[in-house]
């Protein structure tokens, strides 16, 4: 890990270098019993660098591209990379090499499919989209015949980004996996990327200017919270917490974070987000 975020901050633009640039991985961190072996691959790949199968563009530090830092108006903030190289891109709640809405039932996992309902109830305002994960095949049938004006999945995480999102997660890379958490995950990767995901966060934060924070999973919290911002965070700041969306029917049986996001944000005078 140490050669692999060698100079890791020239893969960010001068904007955020300057921000966040200072910060250091912690790889004393690492728990000193983790080891990765010869043929394990570290996902996303460093900018320039190649993967077989990797999504276009992908690489661990791509939540920075493309939105500029006085920008930022929403920082969705979840736990880490999709665990398949294959589809992790870098941003968070993207997934790379999916042609159409369909194959995301492909997937192991509920969260994409329930992040994708609560964006289809904020777009529309029909929350019937979102009560549960029951309700999925519905959306996807709006989603895939054009009841509901989609883009394409290759584009709509564009969407959110040029709005003023930042699509962060608590790790930028992964290793293995499991989903009761390994611990490559919460004792090596996690622990690695704090730094640089603690100083984004608190760079953005005093700004001074209206910021939502949506975190969803408990590294979230976590990442959040180490940086003195939670629920009942106040002034230009607000903060929404959920489960991460893998634990979907406890995502769907709260209130819409990205409705909740647009409330704030016009109750603090700032523009609404076109989720």
């Amino acid at each position: 890990m140490r050669e692999f975020t060698t100079n890791w901050s020239l893969d960010l633009d001068a904007n955020w270098r300057a921000l966040i640039g200072q910060a250091e991985p912690d790889i004393d961190a690492i728990a000193a019993e983790l080891e990765l072996d010869v043929w394990e691959p570290i996902f996303p790949v460093r900018r320039g660098k190649i993967f077989p199968g990797m999504p276009a563009g992908a690489h661990c530090l791509r939540a920075f591209d493309a939105i500029a830092p006085e920008d930022v108006r929403c920082v969705v903030l979840g736990q880490d990379p999709y665990p398949e190289p294959g589809f992790a891109t870098g941003r968070a709640f993207e997934t790379g090499n999916v042609a159409a809405w369909h194959e995301l039932d492909k997937m192991f996992s509920k969260s994409i499919r329930a992040y994708m309902q609560l964006i289809v109830a904020a777009r529309t305002g029909d929350q019937s989209y979102a009560r549960t994960f029951d309700d999925w095949p519905k959306t996807l049938a709006a989603m895939e015949s054009g009841l509901v004006d989609m883009e394409p999945p290759a584009g709509i995480a564009d969407r959110w980004v040029t709005n003023g999102v930042l699509l962060l997660n608590a790790s930028l890379t992964l290793t293995r996996f499991k989903v009761s958490i390994d611990p490559h995950q919460s004792a090596g990767h996690l622990r690695l990327w704090r730094p640089i995901v603690r100083q984004a966060l608190h760079a953005l934060a005093e700004r001074g200017t209206p910021l939502v924070f949506i975190g969803f999973g408990d590294a979230a919290a976590e990442a959040l919270l180490e940086v003195g911002i939670d629920e009942h965070s106040a002034g230009h700041l607000r903060c929404i917490l959920r489960d991460h969306p893998a634990r979907a029917e406890a995502v769907l049986s709260r209130p819409n974070p990205f409705i909740l996001c647009n409330e704030y944000l016009e109750a603090m005078g700032a523009k609404p987000i076109a989720w």
